[in-house]
């Protein structure tokens, strides 16, 4: 018995697609009741499959079972799906313990001899499966398990390194080019200074080159790109709702 792709033209999760949640939110969130959840477990799930090698990766995939002889097929619906030549990798997003309609899922899997399951869930902690399912792994969403904390620690402490004006104002140049403290003596106290120079040397956002000069390490200048593009994004949203907002109040 196989799994074979029960629709002609499966909606494609391309690599481009994954590389920003809100890029990959804006074009496959179809249904506005949709859980955010769920949608999250999807783009990560996506993440893996290309990660993993997959040279196809498709949401919303409806599959039907063939087999010799012919019979009536059981059709059954993938979150996302990987195709690896004709080989698949079915994923099921799931916010709940196993129940009989997701084991019946993995049972057709576990028959069909060109598919693979993957689960995805929120935490994967305490989670069994039967030992029959010799063709299924579990993942979990990252933030969600009981490692939340302290990912959320790292994030805050970056969060509040750049929620500074000044320290704002010494990286903005350093997009462009280096900066050296009597370039920043022109334009800023140098108590303040000193001070955010040692936090932002410390933190490995900048680091001191040999002609003296300041420059974005390639870890700060990754992560200051994005928290400016994350500003944006805010910036819009927050845009948007106010524009919405007195449209609806005229």
């Amino acid at each position: 018995m196989r799994l074979a792709f029960d629709t002609p033209s499966p909606s494609e999760i391309r690599p481009g697609d994954i590389m920003d949640y809100g890029v990959f939110r804006r074009k496959f969130r179809n249904n506005e009741n949709e859980s955010e959840l769920q949608l999250a477990q999807r783009f990560h799930a996506a993440r893996i499959l290309f990660e993993r090698g997959n040279d196809h990766v498709y949401i919303e995939v409806p599959l039907r079972t063939e087999e010799k002889p012919p019979r009536p097929s059981t059709k059954i619906t993938a979150d996302v799906c990987g195709v690896t030549s004709d080989d698949l990798t079915v994923v099921f997003c799931e916010t709940s313990p196993p129940n009989d309609e997701l084991l019946e899922k993995l049972r057709l899997v576990e028959e069909a001899s060109n598919a693979r399951a993957l689960i995805m869930y929120p935490f994967s902690a305490g989670l069994r499966f039967k030992a029959e399912h010799k063709k299924l792994d579990v993942a979990r969403v990252p933030w969600l398990d009981e490692e939340m904390g302290n990912a959320f620690r790292e994030v805050i402490e970056m969060v509040e390194l750049f929620a500074n004006q000044t320290r704002v104002r010494m990286l903005t140049p350093l997009l462009e080019k280096g900066f050296k403290k009597r370039d920043y003596r022109r334009v800023i106290n140098p108590k303040l200074l000193y001070e955010n120079l040692a936090s932002l040397l410390e933190s490995g956002i900048i680091n001191e080159s040999d002609d003296e000069s300041y420059r974005l390490t390639q870890f700060g200048s990754d992560l200051f790109g994005e928290y400016l593009a994350f500003l944006e994004r805010v910036r819009r949203v927050i845009e948007r709702e106010t524009d919405e907002s007195r449209g609806g109040e005229s």
